[in-house]
């Protein structure tokens, strides 16, 4: 009796969640097909989508058997995610969101990285696609492996930022589900997944071209979801308090709240609204702040203490610097829709 092949296991999951991407879902796949390193196996989780994105998903699963299409009832991009994660088999796992792309290049140097450094997770940069094309702010080519003590810090100070669609991590460090029904579900989680990281290769290369829409700029403008950030911070402190870095990340949940504020108060919002905003992140300071403001930069320190001693003044100072400023160009005007 002829026994039967064992099922071959990639080395990479790319987990990809769609929601209503129909216009740029093609590109994305085949991005994604069209990479250098081929042992990969792509899950897609349709987000109980409304328009054709299914069946783009369903087609392309069809001409490539590396390809699984999983389909659900709409709940959210995290809530994908975490569908994703506990289909993962492989080694290590990708992340890509269906309206980006990536170059073909960018798991083949992500895993060699890794490989070559002894690394749990590799991290590159990514480029800001609009439609006059692709651009990086901050290119660099070389390549630094940290500890983990090292990476922690860099995640706190935000100085590693919590994309985690331009990361590759080894799957066992994929502890922890994202928090659900909340933004910023990734700068909440990434302490957790960091957690076991021994080394972390940062090759700041970009990679990943991450697509600018208008909806994006729409929500940024909102101070629900401005509001959402301080509290996937405070989700982060929570996870650090216990630690030995709880006094950076005191600060820096501070310094947080601070730019919250600063945000919230220039929208163009009732100014009911705003002023209940800035009670709410009074309440954050009242228990973060003391003790830690003196190791503020000044302006931060000044702001502080204005908004803590009166709200309106805070509110019409940040406004009148709003007006004193040069007017810019409206980056949004070559965002895709």
């Amino acid at each position: 009796m002829t026994t039967p092949p064992t099922p071959h296991t990639p080395l990479l999951d790319i987990i990809l969640p769609v929601y209503n991407t129909e216009r740029y879902l093609d590109q994305c796949i085949q991005s994604i097909v069209n990479q250098e390193f081929n042992d990969w196996h792509l899950i897609i989780i349709d987000d109980g989508s409304t328009d054709a994105s299914p069946e783009i998903c369903d087609s392309w699963a069809k001409s490539d058997k590396r390809i699984t299409v999983i389909h659900k009832a709409n709940s959210g991009q995290a809530d994908s995610r975490n569908v994703g994660i506990d289909l993962c088999t492989a080694e290590y796992v990708g992340f890509v969101d269906s309206d980006d792309r990536i170059e073909p290049n960018m798991y083949s140097f992500l895993l060699q990285t890794i490989k070559e450094n002894d690394a749990d997770i590799a991290v590159c940069n990514h480029y800001s696609y609009t439609t006059t094309g692709s651009k990086c702010k901050h290119p660099n080519y070389n390549i630094e492996v940290l500890n983990h003590d090292q990476a922690t810090e860099l995640i706190i100070q935000n100085r590693l930022q919590s994309y985690i669609w331009q990361m590759v991590f080894k799957r066992s460090c994929l502890n922890y589900h994202m928090p659900e029904h909340v933004c910023f579900e990734d700068h909440a989680v990434l302490p957790h997944w960091f957690e076991k990281a021994r080394r972390v290769v940062i090759a700041m290369r970009p990679l990943y071209h991450y697509r600018m829409r208008r909806s994006s700029v729409f929500h940024s403008v909102n101070p629900q979801h401005e509001f959402a950030f301080l509290e996937a911070e405070k989700q982060r402190f929570e996870y650090y308090r216990n630690t030995k870095f709880k006094y950076l990340a005191s600060i820096y949940i501070t310094t947080r709240a601070i730019r919250v504020a600063k945000h919230i108060a220039r929208m163009k919002t009732d100014y009911k609204v705003i002023a209940e905003y800035m009670e709410r992140i009074k309440t954050v300071l009242r228990k973060h702040a003391p003790g830690y403001v003196d190791k503020l930069k000044f302006k931060d320190k000044l702001l502080y203490r204005l908004l803590m001693l009166n709200t309106s003044l805070f509110i019409n100072y940040i406004k009148a610097e709003k007006l004193l400023k040069i007017n810019k160009k409206a980056e949004d005007r070559n965002y895709f829709d």
